[in-house]
């Protein structure tokens, strides 16, 4: 049966999903694959962001199952090893962590604002048992405790979390690494000046 893969042109980066939603791979073992090139074309349409289809991802047919033996469905060319590919490799990889980065300082400022949120709601339920004391009964006072002990358990969910991003964050230089993408488009644009046999570089 025909399958159906969402890679890119060269067919070394997949797109696989992980718990909560769509990423790339280099391993074709972990590419999803369609029964239909329709069910492909609605999960690239409404799934994936935009840094993944910015990697040049396409719907492609991948093969073809026969007796459960997967056949190719185009002929297979051998390629010489290309100076080039550790390169592409490794900016593909470094722009994933890029990502990853990015993503992690956006969970970060939400966390933040999460534990502002908590912060807040306790200081009102202490005040709110201070300014009501001798005059709660039972179950008001249960009540508030109960509610204290909710808003005191949420905050420390976000606290742990918070510690944990912060470990990633002492460790590396997140700024340096959401801005490699820019350092490595210099790179590419850098020209050369030569310094004595100038007639080399001259045009005929």
């Amino acid at each position: 049966m025909t399958k159906y893969a969402i890679t890119n042109k060269d067919k070394t980066v997949w797109v696989c999903r992980d718990k909560t939603s769509y990423t790339l791979t280099t391993d074709k073992a972990r590419a999803v694959t369609f029964e239909s090139k329709p069910a492909a074309d609605a999960v690239f349409k409404s799934n994936l962001s935009k840094f993944i289809k910015s990697k040049g991802v396409t719907v492609q047919m991948v093969g073809v199952q026969i007796d459960g033996v997967e056949t190719k469905s185009e002929p297979t060319i051998v390629v010489a090893p290309s100076p080039t590919r550790p390169t592409e490799s490794s900016k593909y990889i470094i722009s994933v962590l890029s990502e990853a980065v990015a993503k992690l300082n956006v969970r970060h400022r939400e966390l933040v604002d999460q534990e502002s949120k908590y912060d807040c709601q306790k200081t009102d339920i202490e005040h709110y048992i201070e300014f009501n004391a001798g005059k709660l009964n039972a179950c008001d006072g249960y009540k508030a405790y109960k509610l204290l002990q909710d808003v005191l358990l949420e905050r420390r969910k976000v606290k742990d979390e918070l510690q944990i991003i912060q470990v990633v964050r002492d460790r590396m230089n997140a700024e340096d690494i959401a801005n490699v993408e820019v350092k490595i488009k210099e790179l590419e644009a850098r020209t050369y000046k030569p310094r004595e046999l100038t007639y080399l570089f001259e045009k005929n």
